[in-house]
């Protein structure tokens, strides 16, 4: 049973139509698909869908799936709200699962608010022009119903780097830089890292943008470990000059026990040589205000045998630039070292404990890591909670956080 869903845009970008293509060259039901899509034309005033195929041909030596369609369309602009609507009502006459009917409106919603931020105008109030053809109900209602009919809602869904393109795009209000505005306002505050890939022009859409946000968990450098089961190809319309214009979707089971997660994280690195103990200290209590992952500091020798720090951070890759800002202005560094690299994470909880000191009784947050098995193989009792307990009962940190652990281990059952 597939577990797992790797949208892969690092080269070509993603559009609504490439991953309504992928989708079907991996095994989703064209006529199901199909129907949906004519159903679409039924809430859009002056719209109409003359046709719709699959054609499964060779795109640029590749054995792929193109999604096309022909209509007309009589409006040019649309309110954004109306046709926010309007999904809703077409969504709601499908056959669609509740987290089918989610995902295409929390995508046209994010098309939405993203143009409302880049117009200043309110949401109510916001127009839409490229994104308010039919074409746009046609793509997010096809992925909804593809990804039901394959049970992708159940996986776990991650995406590759996503590439824009480069040089500028033309549309209703001139020539701008791409990506564009909308673009960007789509992917800004969200874990995915964009990329120019190998175009000159427009090769990630806003419909395709705002929906793999609303699917993938994030962007990651490299595949994690899987047993790949389908693969699916989806092209694109346009015919790019030094790639092929194609979307890949890779389905699969995780290599790992279902209860281990992966997820990327980036590791920052740099020495300090020239700074005293103070500065460091400083560093380690900005850093913990940021509530990154871990802080790891190694004292050792440089050339010339002088005396440094090698400071060591891992965050999360939305938490990197404002790490960089700080470790360059805390520490007057000239260079920081950046990788990024998978983890592998067990599940763990937050469970409550009581425990007896004297004869005083306290409660103590308990981190719990479990094995794939569910066994609890880690309970750690959280530090602040000692401190406290330290602090109102004046005794040595040692000597209650040996008492803590102690009863922990007594209350939970490891191995």
């Amino acid at each position: 049973m597939r577990d797992i869903a790797i949208i892969d845009s690092q080269i070509s970008g993603i559009s609504g139509d490439m991953l309504l293509s992928a989708l079907v060259h991996a095994g989703a039901q064209e006529k199901k698909i199909l129907e949906a899509v004519f159903a679409c034309q039924d809430f859009l005033i002056g719209s109409k869908i003359i046709s719709a195929n699959f054609k499964k041909k060779s795109f640029n030596g590749f054995n792929a799936t193109r999604f096309e369609v022909e209509y007309d369309e009589k409006k040019g602009t649309r309110k954004g709200i109306d046709m926010y609507r309007s999904l809703a009502s077409c969504c709601d006459s499908l056959d669609l699962d509740p987290a089918a009917k989610s995902f295409a409106l929390e995508s046209f919603k994010s098309i939405l608010l993203a143009e409302a931020e880049v117009h200043g105008a309110s949401v109510n109030n916001v127009n839409l022009h490229e994104t308010s053809s039919i074409d746009t109900f046609v793509d997010l209602v096809g992925c909804a119903t593809a990804l039901q009919d394959l049970g992708l809602f159940d996986c776990r869904i991650i995406s590759t780097k996503v590439a824009v393109g480069g040089g500028t795009v033309k549309f209703s209000h001139g020539t701008v830089p791409n990506p564009s505005s909308a673009i960007l306002q789509i992917f800004k505050g969200k874990p995915f890292v964009l990329t120019a890939g190998h175009a000159d022009e427009e090769i990630t859409t806003p419909t395709g943008a705002a929906m793999l946000i609303n699917l993938a968990a994030e962007s990651v450098g490299r595949y994690p470990d899987l047993l790949p089961d389908r693969i699916g190809y989806g092209a694109g319309r346009k015919a790019l000059k030094q790639v092929p214009n194609i979307l890949r979707l890779v389905l699969g089971k995780s290599h790992l026990a279902n209860e281990i997660s992966t997820d990327s994280v980036s590791v920052i690195e740099t020495n300090l040589d020239d700074v005293s103990g103070e500065i460091i200290g400083n560093l380690i209590d900005r850093l913990a205000e940021y509530s990154v992952k871990d802080v790891t500091i190694v004292q050792g020798l440089s050339k010339k045998n002088r005396p440094d720090y090698i400071v060591k951070v891992i965050c999360d890759h939305t938490q990197l630039n404002s790490v960089l800002d700080l470790i360059f202005r805390e520490t007057g560094t000239m260079g920081i070292r950046v990788q990024e690299q998978m983890r592998f994470v067990l599940p763990r909880s937050i469970i409550t404990v009581p425990i007896t000191i004297g004869d005083n009784s306290y409660s103590v947050q308990v981190k719990v890591a479990k094995d794939s098995h569910n066994t609890i193989i880690n309970a750690k009792a959280e530090y602040e909670d000692i401190k406290s307990i330290s602090s109102r009962l004046r005794l040595p940190l040692r000597i209650v956080m040996e008492q803590v652990n102690s009863q922990v281990a007594t209350k939970i059952r490891i191995g």
